[in-house]
Parts: C-alpha cells; structure tokens; sequence
C-alpha cells in the first residue's frame, strides 16, 4: 500500500473499529482484559499492510481517544500500557531477534507493561490496591502468574493470526484500498 490517501483511510478503519471496540469495555465490563487484547489485534493489518510508523501513529491515536472517553478506564490503561502496542513491539523482536532469547523479552515486554499498568491505576485514578485483594498476601503474584500464562497464549494467537492474515485476507484488503 503506497498512497496517502489509502493509508489515511486504513489508518481511519482501523482507528475507528479500534475506538469502537474499547467503548465496549464499558457495556461488557467483565471483558476489561479481552477487549483491548482485539482491539489491539487490528494493528496487525497495519502492521502487514502499511510500516510500524503508521501502526504507531494508530497505536497512539486510539490510546488518548481511549484514555480520554472510554468508560471502563482500567481496559483504556490495559490498552495504552500494553495490548495497544504489543503487536508492533512483537514485529520488531521477531524481525531482530532469530533464537529462543526473543520469548524472554518479550515477557519482560510484558511484565513491564502490565506492572507499569497496574501502578498508572492504582496511583492516577486511585484505585486502592486493596480492591485487588482476591488471593491473600500473594494476590499480585497469582494475577501476575496467571497474565503471562494468557500473554503466551496471546503471542501464539497472533502469531497464527499473522499467518492467516498473509494467507487468506492480505490479498482481499489490497483489493478494498487500491
């Protein structure tokens, strides 16, 4: 996709079904984790089908629209703080790193995004911690256990949704935006 006129109308789908998908964090409240997870999958078609800079600008975009007025602020800081721009921090690793190591920065990715997170809500909107208070003494350790079991099972699903995307829909949004 070459032309700024293209990229500026896949950058505004994007922008939009992204934004619209967060807005669902407050009508479905118990998916504040999955919502922006699919929101954030959407960068993948930018990813494939424009540069990282574009899916950045998307990515930063959807994030002050979110922050700003999606209810569910907690799914709007997931979003920001991580499955905003994972999907173009993930292209970048799998392009520089070719071994194993790469699955250990991308969990550091992670847990520095999810932890950088979590103190953005607890210390900006004020959220006490006590209200994450499930699992005893040992709640932020059972939370943070139980995210990096669903981040490797994110990092499959994209992966495989890389796949499918280059194999059965690359050629079908070439067509919509040529």
């Amino acid at each position: 996709m070459q032309n700024n006129t293209s990229l500026t109308a896949l950058g505004g789908i994007i922008s939009a079904l992204s934004v619209f998908i967060m807005f669902l964090s407050g009508i479905i409240p118990f998916l504040t984790y999955v919502i922006p997870a699919l929101s954030g999958l959407l960068l993948i078609i930018t990813i494939k089908e424009t540069d990282l800079k574009w899916s950045f600008f998307i990515y930063t975009a959807v994030s002050i629209l979110s922050l700003l007025v999606v209810a569910d602020k907690e799914s709007a800081v997931m979003y920001t703080f991580f499955f905003g721009y994972y999907p173009i921090v993930k292209e970048v690793i799998d392009r520089k790193i070719k071994s194993f190591f790469k699955w250990i920065v991308k969990f550091i990715v992670f847990n520095i995004g999810v932890v950088l997170g979590y103190l953005f809500i607890i210390y900006i909107f004020g959220i006490p911690l006590e209200d994450m208070d499930e699992f005893g003494k040992y709640t932020i350790y059972v939370l943070l256990g139980l995210g990096n079991l669903t981040f490797f099972f994110y990092e499959i699903t994209i992966t495989n949704l890389e796949i499918l995307y280059d194999r059965k829909l690359h050629k079908k949004v070439m067509k919509m935006f040529h």
